[in-house]
């Protein structure tokens, strides 16, 4: 059967080669862009791991701190005994100021200081090589206990060399180091905080943390099993201690990682959707054209079955070779982006097998998925009614069915939301409402051009100067062929509105509830009670509030959001009640505020962020389970309260933590109970209420205050952080509506598939017209004037689709990240991705259509399509 279906196929790939060649050019755009975007995001992937690598080197297990404080470094000499252990050093983590009187004069003749506030590690000198692999741009590793190895950043702050002598500022006589080296960092911008590395002993000197160790890493045996390992010598340290593999380190990361691969997964299925609209579209047209060749084979023996199987075959060959050209097109893409950013992505280039799996089996499917119509189409051609098809015009009852058929789609995708689990309705819309929704406004397009039509049918023909009626007729004597084409366009502007929607709609949010502190001051190491009254004392300072933060485990069995994706950590936010509530007026959503203080003074009470309300349902009333010093330990919850401001200004300053492992929102307790319960009552974070009379120039002061008089520290001001998050996040929308023209751009060349179709199956028509007195420019203003209907419709319904995806985003929002978002309406970037469409579109139309305009009427009426 499949050999006797080849001849039909062969004849309709190679009887129409342009618009063959067309369908296989938007198949393989389809497929180079998920293969680009997948191996971009591979090389992003290996670029972290590498860096991981050169960060920590060879370890296989460490000891940590559950609630990521210091320990007894004594603990590294029992470990150094326990069997298999080749190799362990311990490793102390803090920030110092480090200062540089560059021996140049400045231009009034004063010594020239350069001072910085640097992120420091400090480790066991000489090293064993195996721990740090990190590459050296010029000297080498710290080999004395005076050596200081510089990250670029650190480097050009402080204007240091090799060979240079640089001080650490700090309460007591300053220490003296020599710089040894200038290690490789990929450069990160503005947020990039310098990083050194020491002697333990000098950074424990520096900050107060003599005999403390921050992570002991080991190296085992090689072909020892890691994880068993720990197991069995999990009774070496005592609690808070944990002995775990070390790859745990990345744990953050890993979901990440799976979190993106997830959104590129969604993302591929948009795109080989759309590939499977322009093919359909493709496909469906050709199938019309075929009609009567096809009835003629039909009368000389042609089984049903082998017409089916033919347009099957036109189909995974379209996919097929649009899938194998798009590979090295997206690799070759993707090669010249990370070679592009290769300072940034320092792993090199890689290549994802997924995506080249995912590529092939997408393109063939959609293949396979765009030719399903056209083959049944193909199928049901009985030969008296396909020999005078072009005398019969279209059926009414065929809207009514695609209205009907794309209902039924839309609604099922509705009705995976009345599924209770929030995990389980996730991965269904994931994995089957996408479809569902694409599919039903694909099958809703042909109403959506009979409604444009309807309304501006009139006015486009006559700003295309066409006879009155021309227009409408013509459009509405093919309306699954054009509206389909709509269908194929919608992709495209789905996104714009859907990502733009989104992205506004968090944006808002935070806007409205975020309420930063004019001013921060943090230390990684602590902030003393002295260094706490030197910052109230700074100039411009009205009030000033000590906030802990510690990350704290949620307890066995709690998570927030998807399970697998969602955070394992929380921050834990200690505090003065009077202080912090007086300074920060949070929102309380749930709760009374003068019972939630006399609770929290109490100690087994907590707020929580409404995350855990809206994602969760933990609310007033309910408990909330974290790991203490002792185990275990459920808090009643005694209000919700809107933190967002608090939580990104202390993940702004990079807390080491923050890195190693994503955390979920906060939850708020008295100082005393955090001091109780996970042993620490360090403030890491100072608020500052500054003098309102006061400009921008009080932030400069402020920032060289503290690198002068609390070395070790940082300050940064809310109107800097806020700045910043709006710039990251307009950069991440004008990345999404890049990905939006992307898709536009291949659906355009499924429109100009459909009008080269159309104009072939119309030539004998346009004759006529051009024979009867029509101008040499009639048909080709007819062409143009479908197209902007086309290109109007595919807007309209691309809106009404990007909408859906955008209320669809603010439940998910909801419900696994605990943003409680309203649907916002994008009209710059509506407008824009209108704009777009219709500019695409003439363009797309226009070679044909002028092709057309130079054809005499004696050469068209030759031919009857």
């Amino acid at each position: 059967m499949w050999r006797a279906s080849w001849p039909f196929a062969r004849q309709s790939l190679a009887g129409r080669r342009g618009r063959t060649i067309l369908l296989v050019i938007a198949v393989t755009l389809g497929s180079a862009l998920v293969v680009a975007t997948s191996c971009s995001l591979a090389s992003v992937e290996a670029s972290v791991e590498y860096g991981i690598t050169r960060a920590l080197g060879r370890t296989d297990a460490r000891i940590i701190d559950r609630y990521s404080q210091e320990f007894d470094v004594a603990t590294l000499e029992r470990v150094r005994a326990l069997p298999d252990v080749q190799s362990a050093t311990a490793r102390l983590f803090g920030s110092i100021t480090l200062l540089h009187e560059s021996p140049p004069a400045s231009q009034d003749g004063e010594p020239e200081r350069h001072r910085v506030t640097v992120g420091a590690r400090g480790i066991d000198v000489p090293a064993d090589e195996r721990f740090r692999e990190m590459e050296l741009e010029v000297g080498t590793r710290p080999m004395k206990v005076d050596d200081v190895l510089l990250d670029p950043a650190a480097s050009d702050a402080l204007h240091a060399k090799v060979g240079d002598r640089l001080v650490i500022q700090r309460f007591g006589a300053p220490i003296e180091l020599s710089v040894c080296g200038i290690y490789k960092r990929a450069k990160l911008g503005a947020l990039q905080r310098p990083h050194v590395e020491l002697s333990r002993e000098r950074l424990a000197e520096a900050t107060g943390l003599e005999g403390q160790a921050t992570v002991i890493a080991l190296i085992l045996r090689d072909g020892d099993d890691v994880h068993a390992w720990c197991e069995r010598h999990a009774d070496v340290v005592e609690e808070p201690l944990v002995l775990e593999p070390a790859e745990r380190v990345t744990t953050g990361l890993d979901r990440q990682v799976l979190a993106s691969q997830l959104g590129f997964t969604l993302a591929a299925s948009i795109a080989f959707l759309s590939c499977a609209f322009i093919v359909a579209v493709g496909l469906t047209t050709a199938v019309t054209e075929q009609q009567r060749e096809m009835a003629i084979a039909r009368c000389i023996g042609a089984a049903r079955p082998q017409l089916f199987l033919a347009q099957l075959l036109v189909g995974g060959a379209i996919g097929t070779l649009g899938g194998l050209l798009g590979m090295p097109v997206g690799i070759g893409l993707a090669w010249l982006l990370v070679n592009h950013y290769r300072e940034f992505l320092q792993g090199g280039f890689s290549v994802s097998l997924l995506g080249l799996g995912l590529a092939l089996v997408g393109t063939v499917s959609a293949g396979l998925l765009g030719a399903a119509y056209p083959a049944w189409q193909a199928s049901r051609v009985m030969p008296l009614e396909a020999l005078r098809v072009r005398a019969r015009p279209p059926q009414p009852s065929g809207l009514g069915i695609c209205l009907a058929l794309g209902t039924v789609l839309v609604a099922g995708q509705l009705l995976l939301l009345l599924v209770p689990d929030t995990q389980t309705r996730f991965w269904l819309y994931a994995i089957g409402g996408i479809a569902f929704l694409h599919i039903g406004y694909f099958l809703w397009a042909p109403l959506a051009l009979w409604l444009v039509t309807r309304i501006a049918g009139g006015a486009v023909g006559t700003l295309f100067g066409l006879p009155a009626g021309l227009l409408v007729r013509s459009v509405r004597s093919m309306p699954y062929r054009l509206g389909f084409t709509a269908g194929a366009l919608m992709v495209g502007g789905s996104i714009m509105v859907s990502t733009w929607s989104n992205g506004m709609s968090v944006l808002d949010e935070f806007r409205d509830r975020i309420r930063f502190a004019d001013g921060f001051v943090m230390c990684s190491t602590g902030l003393s009670p002295e260094k706490q009254r030197i910052i109230e004392a700074m100039p411009g300072v009205l009030q000033s509030c000590p906030v802990g933060y510690l990350p704290v485990r949620l307890a066995a069995g709690e998570t927030l959001g998807v399970d697998g994706l969602g955070p394992q950590n929380v921050v834990c936010v200690g505090f003065d009640l009077d202080r912090f509530l007086g300074l920060n007026r949070l929102d309380f959503i749930e709760g009374d505020p003068a019972h939630a203080v006399e609770r929290l003074r109490e100690g087994d009470a907590v707020l929580v962020a409404e995350q855990f309300l809206i994602a969760r349902g933990l609310g007033l009333g309910t408990s909330i389970g974290l790991g203490g010093n002792a185990g275990d330990k459920r808090f009643e919850i005694v209000g919700v309260v809107s933190s967002a401001g608090l939580d990104i200004a202390t993940q702004f300053f990079g807390l080491r933590q923050v890195y190693m492992e994503q955390a979920a929102s906060c939850v708020f307790m008295d100082f005393d109970a955090v001091a109780r319960h996970f042993g620490s009552r360090d403030a890491f974070i100072m608020q500052l209420v500054l003098d309102p009379s006061r400009g921008e120039d009080l932030d400069e002061e402020l920032k060289q205050y503290v690198l002068e008089k609390v070395p070790g520290a940082n300050y940064a001001s809310g109107r800097m952080i806020r700045g910043t998050l709006d710039k990251v996040a307009n950069t991440l929308l004008g990345v999404t509506a890049g990905v939006s023209f992307a898709a536009l751009f291949l659906a355009c060349f499924g429109v100009g598939n459909v009008v080269a179709a159309g104009i072939a199956a119309r030539r004998h028509e346009f004759g006529v017209l051009r024979a009867i007195g029509g101008a040499s420019s009639l048909p080709m203003r007819l062409v143009l004037g479908e197209s902007v209907l086309v290109a109007l419709s595919g807007a309209l319904i691309g809106t009404a689709l990007g909408l859906h995806l955008a209320k669809m985003g603010t439940l998910w929002h909801r419900d696994l990240a605990g943003i409680a978002t309203s649907l916002s309406l994008p009209v710059g970037p509506i407008a824009i991705g209108w704009l777009a469409i219709l500019g695409m579109t003439i363009l797309a139309s226009v070679p044909a259509a002028a092709a057309l305009r130079r054809q005499s009427p004696r050469a068209l009426l030759a031919t009857r399509g």
